[in-house]
């Protein structure tokens, strides 16, 4: 039977998770202790550290993430099972929304031999609804292939990422880049990219934009990283807001 400690933290992959996070939190000194004391200790802990609030919000969005990704293995899609094992064996997978080094990553189509195009997105939004998107592009030698930025209107910072996403798939269509992996600091995004029963309304025709052009890629790649990890596209979206 299931429990919580072990969905949540002492199954194999959950404890690969955690220690592959940006906390580093090794869970095997922690077992034989009730989950929802493990939580409230972290939690107590990383509140009183020097970015306390930023590594509470990733300790539970770490756990929200366990949550609905195994949720879905278990009664949802047993497919996932199998990607989810391919991911950590390191081989190919037609199809996924799993986690790599701790972070949510969709996955759709199977890696090639063909050149990969790597992409930073990021994205600005105001109450007003104004709103920006910037982006870099690179060849997996780090040269840039193309930048680019554009205020725009949208109801939500959800809406206004998800534009500058369909932006990019667009550019790498007309450019015939058949391999593209894109890095998003907006995990909510990432993770409706891949399940569409939790779509938010506001960005639905964005998203069937997008999925549209699934077809045409080898291996197309959405990860979540931090927003620290992305500060070029966020500078960029920022600039243009000022335009």
């Amino acid at each position: 039977m299931e429990t919580s400690e072990h969905l949540f933290r002492d199954c194999g992959l959950s404890s690969r998770i955690w220690a592959g996070s940006d906390l580093g939190i090794r869970v095997e000194g922690a077992w034989g202790v009730s989950i929802s004391d493990w939580i409230c200790n972290w939690i107590r802990f990383l509140s009183k550290r020097d970015e306390g609030t930023r590594e509470v919000i990733l300790f539970i969005a770490t756990l929200w993430v366990i949550w609905s990704v195994r949720n879905k293995i278990k009664y949802q899609d047993q497919r996932q099972h199998q990607a989810v094992k391919e991911i950590e064996e390191g081989t190919p997978q037609t199809e996924a929304l799993a986690i790599r080094n701790g972070r949510p990553v969709c996955i759709l189509g199977l890696p090639t031999s063909c050149a990969v195009v790597r992409v930073k997105v990021d994205a600005s939004w105001n109450s007003n609804y104004e709103a920006a998107f910037g982006w870099i592009a690179s060849d997996g030698t780090g040269r840039e292939l193309e930048r680019r930025q554009a205020r725009i209107r949208a109801e939500s910072a959800l809406q206004a990422e998800a534009l500058g996403i369909r932006d990019i798939v667009m550019w790498a269509q007309e450019r015939r880049f058949l391999h593209l992996d894109i890095s998003s600091d907006c995990l909510q995004l990432v993770t409706q990219l891949a399940e569409t029963e939790k779509e938010d309304h506001g960005i639905t025709g964005i998203l069937e934009d997008i999925r549209t052009s699934f077809s045409f890629f080898h291996c197309l790649v959405f990860n979540f990283i931090p927003r620290r990890f992305n500060g070029f596209a966020h500078n960029l979206a920022k600039q243009a807001m000022n335009l």
